[in-house]
């Protein structure tokens, strides 16, 4: 299943409790303002990286909030191409609020 955010984790508790029902089969996928979690030394990337899952990042919503070169090396930062092939890989999504 594919597990798309799009609000900060500072904000709402989306993030929290996305990792709450993940499983090892799932993926993530940080959004708008959900990709401040994957940058470095903050309270968030180090759960994230703890998970288990295959953590992705759109390079977009990075690059519009001034946040090049600052994620950790452990996520991928995919660009609107390989968001539509994440889509195609998993029959199953869930768009977490």
């Amino acid at each position: 299943m594919l597990h798309t955010i799009s609000t900060s984790p500072f904000q709402t508790q989306a993030l929290q409790r996305c990792l709450r029902y993940i499983s090892q089969d799932d993926e993530i996928l940080l959004v708008q303002d959900a990709v401040i979690a994957g940058i470095e030394k903050n309270t968030w990337c180090e759960s994230i990286k703890d998970s288990g899952v295959k953590i992705y990042l759109l390079a977009a919503d990075i690059a519009a909030r001034g946040l090049s070169g600052k994620v950790n090396d452990a996520f991928e930062v995919i660009d609107f191409e390989g968001f539509v092939a994440l889509t195609v890989k998993h029959e199953t999504q869930m768009k977490w609020a």
